[in-house]
């Protein structure tokens, strides 16, 4: 069905099964937007899209393709027709979520390499870049910090 690439994205190869199956349950499903999000990114990665295409044209979070083709390549359609956000594990980093944005918020800090060096001098977490830098556009920090540095 899918397999796994080295730089990190997952790759979908549907039978023509597995597309029909997928177009079937898009209509079956018209009532529920976040179902129909779900079956239209696998289709779109079975097509080749990359993952910036598909967050423009679905409106997610690039983290979110990830996932759910994960969960696809896992656990088939069941998978994303039963997929509950409130299962997603959460970032350890997740209870500091506003201590960090308040020190993004600070004067003194205008980069995520200097608010890494913030958090883990007075969070103590030590949190490796790529990772951090993605947390922080996730959540709206990347943005807080950049009209930090325009000022």
């Amino acid at each position: 069905m899918s397999n796994f690439s080295f730089a990190m994205s997952y790759r979908v190869n549907l039978s023509q099964e597995e597309e029909t199956k997928l177009r079937q349950l898009i209509k079956t499903n018209q009532n529920k937007k976040n179902v129909l999000k779900r079956l239209y990114c696998i289709l779109l990665k079975n097509e080749g899209q990359k993952n910036i295409n598909i967050t423009q044209l679905l409106n997610i979070h690039e983290d979110t393709v990830a996932d759910w083709t994960k969960i696809y390549i896992a656990k088939g359609t069941e998978g994303l027709l039963k997929y509950k956000y409130s299962e997603r594990r959460k970032s350890k980093l997740h209870p500091y979520k506003s201590k960090i944005k308040r020190l993004a918020s600070a004067k003194s800090v205008k980069t995520v390499e200097q608010l890494q060096q913030k958090v883990k001098d007075k969070l103590g977490f030590d949190i490796e870049y790529s990772w951090f830098y993605r947390y922080c556009r996730k959540y709206g920090i990347y943005k807080i910090l950049k009209e930090t540095s325009d000022e």
